[in-house]
């Protein structure tokens, strides 16, 4: 169940338009110039994803606060923390998915479908 930075970042690398580049000293996926996962944040095995609100933000975190949290330095992000040792990859697959169909350009969606 548990999974690793590098299953994390393949995975997150397998969607179209991605790009690894150092963000805030950690290694992280862009599309475009939009954040779409950090690997590694100051909490240690630890991944930062990008939510469409607070409230879908909250909601993951209510209804698993073993995997998902913020701490006071993002609580005024729409973004969450994600512990590896309790995100299984379906779950993080999904939640990519989601964002990815959020920030991805017009032209990779229609490509996609």
């Amino acid at each position: 169940m548990s999974l690793t930075a590098a299953e994390a970042r393949r995975i997150a690398l397998s969607f179209p338009g991605t790009l690894e580049k150092m963000s805030y000293g950690t290694p992280a996926i862009f599309i475009g110039k939009q954040l779409f996962v950090r690997i590694g944040t100051r909490e240690p095995d630890t991944l930062m994803l990008g939510a469409s609100s607070f409230e879908a933000r909250d909601l993951l975190i209510q209804s698993d606060p073993a995997t998902f949290f913020v701490t006071e330095h993002f609580r005024s992000y729409k973004g969450l923390l994600a512990r590896l040792k309790t995100l299984d990859r379906k779950t993080l697959r999904a939640l990519l998915e989601r964002r990815w169909r959020e920030i991805a350009p017009k032209k990779l969606r229609q490509e996609r479908g």
